[in-house]
Protein backbone atom coordinates (compact mmCIF):
# COMPACT_ATOMS: atom_id res chain seq x y z
CA UNK A 1 0.00 0.00 0.00
CA UNK A 2 1.30 3.45 -0.86
CA UNK A 3 0.51 7.15 -1.05
CA UNK A 4 0.60 8.62 -4.55
CA UNK A 5 1.85 12.18 -5.09
CA UNK A 6 1.01 13.70 -8.47
CA UNK A 7 3.07 16.83 -9.07
CA UNK A 8 3.22 17.13 -12.85
CA UNK A 9 1.32 20.25 -13.95
CA UNK A 10 -1.43 19.51 -16.45
CA UNK A 11 -1.52 15.79 -15.67
CA UNK A 12 -4.70 13.73 -15.40
CA UNK A 13 -5.65 10.70 -13.34
CA UNK A 14 -8.21 8.29 -14.77
CA UNK A 15 -9.47 4.78 -14.12
CA UNK A 16 -8.97 1.82 -16.44
CA UNK A 17 -10.31 -1.50 -15.13
CA UNK A 18 -8.68 -1.97 -11.69
CA UNK A 19 -5.90 0.54 -12.31
CA UNK A 20 -5.44 4.28 -11.92
CA UNK A 21 -3.52 5.80 -14.80
CA UNK A 22 -1.70 9.14 -14.65
CA UNK A 23 -1.12 10.80 -18.02
CA UNK A 24 -0.23 14.13 -19.57
CA UNK A 25 -0.78 15.21 -23.15
CA UNK A 26 -2.05 11.70 -23.92
CA UNK A 27 1.23 10.18 -22.72
CA UNK A 28 1.04 7.72 -19.81
CA UNK A 29 3.37 8.74 -16.98
CA UNK A 30 2.66 5.79 -14.69
CA UNK A 31 -0.14 3.52 -13.47
CA UNK A 32 -0.98 2.11 -10.04
CA UNK A 33 -3.25 -0.83 -9.13
CA UNK A 34 -6.23 0.45 -7.14
CA UNK A 35 -5.63 -2.13 -4.40
CA UNK A 36 -2.20 -0.65 -3.71
CA UNK A 37 -3.28 2.94 -2.96
CA UNK A 38 -3.77 4.30 0.57
CA UNK A 39 -4.19 7.93 -0.41
CA UNK A 40 -3.55 10.46 -3.16
CA UNK A 41 -2.06 13.96 -2.94
CA UNK A 42 -2.57 16.21 -5.96
CA UNK A 43 -0.37 19.27 -6.43
CA UNK A 44 -2.15 22.19 -8.10
CA UNK A 45 -3.64 21.72 -11.60
CA UNK A 46 -4.24 17.96 -11.81
CA UNK A 47 -7.46 16.73 -13.41
CA UNK A 48 -9.39 13.72 -12.08
CA UNK A 49 -11.91 11.85 -14.21
CA UNK A 50 -15.41 11.24 -12.85
CA UNK A 51 -14.83 7.48 -13.02
CA UNK A 52 -11.70 7.86 -10.90
CA UNK A 53 -13.58 10.03 -8.38
CA UNK A 54 -16.31 7.40 -7.97
CA UNK A 55 -13.70 4.67 -7.54
CA UNK A 56 -11.84 6.70 -4.90
CA UNK A 57 -15.09 7.21 -2.99
CA UNK A 58 -16.15 3.57 -3.24
CA UNK A 59 -12.77 2.36 -2.01
CA UNK A 60 -12.50 5.01 0.70
CA UNK A 61 -9.26 6.38 -0.75
CA UNK A 62 -8.77 9.99 0.43
CA UNK A 63 -7.66 12.53 -2.17
CA UNK A 64 -6.09 15.80 -1.04
CA UNK A 65 -5.48 18.87 -3.19
CA UNK A 66 -2.72 21.34 -2.28
CA UNK A 67 -1.07 24.14 -4.23
CA UNK A 68 2.55 24.22 -5.37
CA UNK A 69 3.16 26.50 -2.38
CA UNK A 70 1.67 23.98 0.07
CA UNK A 71 -1.71 25.67 0.56
CA UNK A 72 -4.55 23.26 1.29
CA UNK A 73 -7.38 23.41 -1.28
CA UNK A 74 -9.66 20.61 -0.15
CA UNK A 75 -10.30 16.87 0.11
CA UNK A 76 -12.38 14.23 -1.60
CA UNK A 77 -13.62 11.72 0.94
CA UNK A 78 -16.54 9.45 1.63
CA UNK A 79 -18.94 10.31 4.47
CA UNK A 80 -19.63 6.68 5.29
CA UNK A 81 -17.59 6.87 8.53
CA UNK A 82 -19.52 9.77 10.11
CA UNK A 83 -20.70 8.98 13.66
CA UNK A 84 -22.98 11.74 14.92
CA UNK A 85 -22.90 10.65 18.56
CA UNK A 86 -19.12 10.94 18.64
CA UNK A 87 -19.37 14.37 17.07
CA UNK A 88 -21.99 15.44 19.59
CA UNK A 89 -19.60 14.34 22.34
CA UNK A 90 -16.84 16.48 20.80
CA UNK A 91 -19.06 19.54 21.03
CA UNK A 92 -20.10 18.77 24.61
CA UNK A 93 -16.45 18.35 25.68
CA UNK A 94 -15.28 21.69 24.22
CA UNK A 95 -15.03 23.72 27.40
CA UNK A 96 -14.69 21.33 30.30
CA UNK A 97 -11.99 19.63 32.38
CA UNK A 98 -11.48 16.86 29.82
CA UNK A 99 -10.33 19.25 27.09
CA UNK A 100 -7.94 21.08 29.40
CA UNK A 101 -6.48 17.84 30.76
CA UNK A 102 -5.86 16.27 27.36
CA UNK A 103 -4.51 19.60 26.11
CA UNK A 104 -1.94 19.59 28.92
CA UNK A 105 -0.88 16.05 28.07
CA UNK A 106 -0.42 16.94 24.43
CA UNK A 107 1.49 20.19 25.06
CA UNK A 108 3.80 18.50 27.58
CA UNK A 109 4.60 15.79 25.02
CA UNK A 110 5.25 18.38 22.31
CA UNK A 111 7.62 20.39 24.51
CA UNK A 112 9.41 17.21 25.63
CA UNK A 113 9.87 16.17 21.99
CA UNK A 114 11.21 19.62 21.09
CA UNK A 115 13.75 19.47 23.91
CA UNK A 116 14.80 15.95 22.90
CA UNK A 117 15.36 17.04 19.29
CA UNK A 118 17.44 20.05 20.35
CA UNK A 119 19.58 17.87 22.62
CA UNK A 120 20.19 15.31 19.88
CA UNK A 121 21.50 17.85 17.39
CA UNK A 122 23.37 19.96 19.93
CA UNK A 123 25.49 16.98 20.99
CA UNK A 124 27.45 17.50 17.78
CA UNK A 125 28.16 21.20 18.15
CA UNK A 126 27.68 21.80 21.92
CA UNK A 127 26.41 25.34 21.45
CA UNK A 128 26.10 26.95 24.94
CA UNK A 129 23.29 29.22 23.72
CA UNK A 130 21.20 26.17 22.82
CA UNK A 131 21.81 24.68 26.27
CA UNK A 132 20.54 27.96 27.70
CA UNK A 133 17.43 27.82 25.48
CA UNK A 134 16.76 24.26 26.61
CA UNK A 135 17.00 25.26 30.28
CA UNK A 136 14.59 28.14 29.69
CA UNK A 137 12.11 25.85 27.94
CA UNK A 138 12.35 23.33 30.78
CA UNK A 139 11.60 26.06 33.31
CA UNK A 140 8.50 27.08 31.39
CA UNK A 141 7.52 23.44 30.91
CA UNK A 142 6.89 23.19 34.66
CA UNK A 143 4.03 25.69 34.32
CA UNK A 144 2.05 23.60 31.84
CA UNK A 145 0.44 21.42 34.50
CA UNK A 146 -0.48 24.57 36.48
CA UNK A 147 -2.46 26.16 33.63
CA UNK A 148 -5.95 27.03 34.84
CA UNK A 149 -7.58 27.27 31.42
CA UNK A 150 -6.86 26.69 27.75
CA UNK A 151 -5.96 30.30 27.08
CA UNK A 152 -3.22 30.14 29.70
CA UNK A 153 -2.07 26.78 28.35
CA UNK A 154 -1.84 28.21 24.82
CA UNK A 155 0.22 31.05 26.24
CA UNK A 156 2.79 28.69 27.79
CA UNK A 157 2.89 26.62 24.60
CA UNK A 158 3.46 29.75 22.50
CA UNK A 159 6.38 30.97 24.62
CA UNK A 160 8.01 27.52 24.56
CA UNK A 161 7.58 27.41 20.78
CA UNK A 162 9.23 30.80 20.36
CA UNK A 163 12.26 29.70 22.41
CA UNK A 164 12.37 26.38 20.58
CA UNK A 165 12.43 27.89 17.10
CA UNK A 166 15.08 30.37 18.20
CA UNK A 167 17.23 27.44 19.34
CA UNK A 168 16.41 25.47 16.20
CA UNK A 169 17.76 28.34 14.11
CA UNK A 170 21.15 27.91 15.79
CA UNK A 171 21.27 24.34 14.43
CA UNK A 172 20.61 25.44 10.85
CA UNK A 173 23.50 26.07 8.43
CA UNK A 174 24.05 29.72 7.50
CA UNK A 175 22.89 28.93 3.97
CA UNK A 176 19.31 28.67 5.30
CA UNK A 177 19.41 31.50 7.86
CA UNK A 178 16.35 30.51 9.91
CA UNK A 179 15.55 32.79 12.85
CA UNK A 180 11.87 32.41 13.67
CA UNK A 181 8.70 30.76 12.47
CA UNK A 182 6.90 32.44 9.56
CA UNK A 183 3.84 30.86 7.97
CA UNK A 184 1.66 32.69 5.48
CA UNK A 185 3.82 33.06 3.54
CA UNK A 186 7.00 31.29 4.68
CA UNK A 187 9.81 33.83 4.37
CA UNK A 188 12.79 31.47 4.10
CA UNK A 189 13.57 27.94 2.84
CA UNK A 190 13.50 26.32 6.28
CA UNK A 191 10.05 27.72 7.05
CA UNK A 192 8.89 26.70 3.60
CA UNK A 193 9.70 23.04 4.28
CA UNK A 194 8.19 23.17 7.78
CA UNK A 195 4.94 24.56 6.40
CA UNK A 196 4.66 21.97 3.65
CA UNK A 197 5.46 19.13 6.03
CA UNK A 198 2.99 20.29 8.67
CA UNK A 199 0.29 20.57 6.01
CA UNK A 200 0.90 17.02 4.79
CA UNK A 201 0.77 15.52 8.29
CA UNK A 202 -2.25 17.60 9.31
CA UNK A 203 -4.34 16.27 6.45
CA UNK A 204 -3.24 12.70 7.05
CA UNK A 205 -4.56 13.23 10.57
CA UNK A 206 -7.69 14.81 9.06
CA UNK A 207 -8.32 11.57 7.18
CA UNK A 208 -7.64 9.41 10.25
CA UNK A 209 -10.04 11.59 12.28
CA UNK A 210 -12.76 11.28 9.66
CA UNK A 211 -12.25 7.51 9.51
CA UNK A 212 -12.95 7.39 13.25
CA UNK A 213 -16.26 9.16 12.66
CA UNK A 214 -15.05 12.31 14.42
CA UNK A 215 -15.39 15.92 13.25
CA UNK A 216 -11.97 17.39 12.29
CA UNK A 217 -13.07 20.94 13.19
CA UNK A 218 -13.94 20.39 16.87
CA UNK A 219 -10.78 19.97 18.93
CA UNK A 220 -9.62 20.26 22.54
CA UNK A 221 -6.75 22.80 22.49
CA UNK A 222 -6.83 25.31 19.66
CA UNK A 223 -9.56 27.94 19.52
CA UNK A 224 -12.49 27.24 17.23
CA UNK A 225 -12.45 29.31 14.06
CA UNK A 226 -13.86 29.00 10.58
CA UNK A 227 -11.92 26.98 8.00
CA UNK A 228 -9.54 25.56 10.62
CA UNK A 229 -9.59 21.79 11.38
CA UNK A 230 -8.90 22.31 15.09
CA UNK A 231 -8.77 18.62 16.08
CA UNK A 232 -6.29 17.80 13.29
CA UNK A 233 -4.21 20.77 14.42
CA UNK A 234 -4.40 19.65 18.06
CA UNK A 235 -3.29 16.10 17.34
CA UNK A 236 -0.51 17.39 15.08
CA UNK A 237 1.25 19.21 17.95
CA UNK A 238 3.16 16.28 19.45
CA UNK A 239 4.18 15.09 15.98
CA UNK A 240 5.72 18.35 14.67
CA UNK A 241 9.25 17.80 16.07
CA UNK A 242 9.04 14.01 15.68
CA UNK A 243 8.15 13.92 11.99
CA UNK A 244 8.77 17.25 10.28
CA UNK A 245 11.34 19.26 12.25
CA UNK A 246 13.66 16.25 12.34
CA UNK A 247 13.05 15.55 8.64
CA UNK A 248 13.88 19.10 7.57
CA UNK A 249 17.05 19.19 9.71
CA UNK A 250 18.15 15.89 8.18
CA UNK A 251 17.52 17.08 4.60
CA UNK A 252 19.63 20.22 4.99
CA UNK A 253 22.43 18.69 7.09
CA UNK A 254 22.88 15.93 4.53
CA UNK A 255 22.58 18.51 1.73
CA UNK A 256 19.81 16.56 0.04
CA UNK A 257 18.08 19.92 -0.32
CA UNK A 258 20.08 23.09 -0.93
CA UNK A 259 19.25 26.75 -1.51
CA UNK A 260 18.98 26.19 -5.28
CA UNK A 261 15.86 24.10 -4.67
CA UNK A 262 13.82 27.21 -3.75
CA UNK A 263 12.36 30.21 -5.52
CA UNK A 264 10.93 33.55 -4.45
CA UNK A 265 7.30 34.09 -5.45
CA UNK A 266 6.81 37.83 -5.80
CA UNK A 267 3.01 37.61 -5.65
CA UNK A 268 3.11 36.59 -1.97
CA UNK A 269 6.73 37.53 -1.18
CA UNK A 270 7.19 33.95 0.05
CA UNK A 271 9.89 31.33 -0.48
CA UNK A 272 8.85 27.94 -1.85
CA UNK A 273 10.31 24.67 -3.11
CA UNK A 274 10.76 24.40 -6.88
CA UNK A 275 9.58 21.22 -8.68
CA UNK A 276 12.89 19.40 -8.17
CA UNK A 277 13.08 20.36 -4.49
CA UNK A 278 9.44 19.42 -3.95
CA UNK A 279 10.05 15.99 -5.45
CA UNK A 280 13.02 15.38 -3.12
CA UNK A 281 11.01 16.57 -0.13
CA UNK A 282 7.98 14.40 -0.91
CA UNK A 283 10.14 11.32 -1.42
CA UNK A 284 11.84 11.92 1.94
CA UNK A 285 8.51 12.59 3.62
CA UNK A 286 6.99 9.37 2.32
CA UNK A 287 10.07 7.41 3.41
CA UNK A 288 9.75 8.93 6.89
CA UNK A 289 6.06 8.05 7.15
CA UNK A 290 6.87 4.44 6.29
CA UNK A 291 9.67 4.21 8.84
CA UNK A 292 8.94 1.71 11.60
CA UNK A 293 8.93 2.81 15.23
CA UNK A 294 8.12 1.37 18.64
CA UNK A 295 6.66 4.42 20.35
CA UNK A 296 3.36 2.61 20.66
CA UNK A 297 2.75 -1.05 21.51
CA UNK A 298 4.34 -3.21 18.84
CA UNK A 299 6.22 -2.07 15.77
CA UNK A 300 4.39 0.22 13.35
CA UNK A 301 5.05 2.77 10.64
CA UNK A 302 4.69 6.41 11.61
CA UNK A 303 1.60 6.57 9.39
CA UNK A 304 -0.02 3.72 11.33
CA UNK A 305 1.03 5.43 14.57
CA UNK A 306 -0.99 8.50 13.56
CA UNK A 307 -4.05 6.30 13.09
CA UNK A 308 -3.46 4.67 16.45
CA UNK A 309 -3.25 8.03 18.23
CA UNK A 310 -6.56 9.12 16.72
CA UNK A 311 -8.13 5.84 17.85
CA UNK A 312 -6.82 6.52 21.36
CA UNK A 313 -8.25 10.01 21.35
CA UNK A 314 -11.63 8.67 20.23
CA UNK A 315 -11.69 6.21 23.13
CA UNK A 316 -10.65 8.87 25.64
CA UNK A 317 -13.34 11.22 24.33
CA UNK A 318 -16.18 8.73 24.52
CA UNK A 319 -15.18 7.62 28.03
CA UNK A 320 -14.42 11.20 29.11
CA UNK A 321 -11.09 9.97 30.46
CA UNK A 322 -8.03 11.97 29.34
CA UNK A 323 -5.62 9.42 30.82
CA UNK A 324 -6.59 6.98 28.04
CA UNK A 325 -4.73 9.20 25.58
CA UNK A 326 -0.97 8.63 25.69
CA UNK A 327 0.90 11.15 23.51
CA UNK A 328 4.12 10.24 21.73
CA UNK A 329 7.25 10.88 23.82
CA UNK A 330 10.46 10.38 21.84
CA UNK A 331 13.66 9.24 23.53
Amino acid sequence: MSFVYITEEGSRISKHAGTFVVSRNRETLFSVPAEGIEGVVLIDSVQVSSQAIVEFLQRGIPVTWISTTGKFFGKLESTRHVQVFKQRQQMLMQDNAFSLAIGKRTVKAKVHNQITLLRRYNRRIENPDIYKDIRNIMTLEQNIEKAEDKEQLRGYEGICAKLYFSALGKLVPQEFNFEKRSKRPPLDPFNSMLSLGYTLVMYELYTAISNQGLHPYFGFFHSLRNNHPALASDLLEEWRPVLIDSLVLSLIHHREIVSEHFYHWEKSDGIFLNPEGRKIFLQAYEKKMRTMNQYITGKHSYRRSLDYQVEQYSQALMQENSSLYEPIWIR
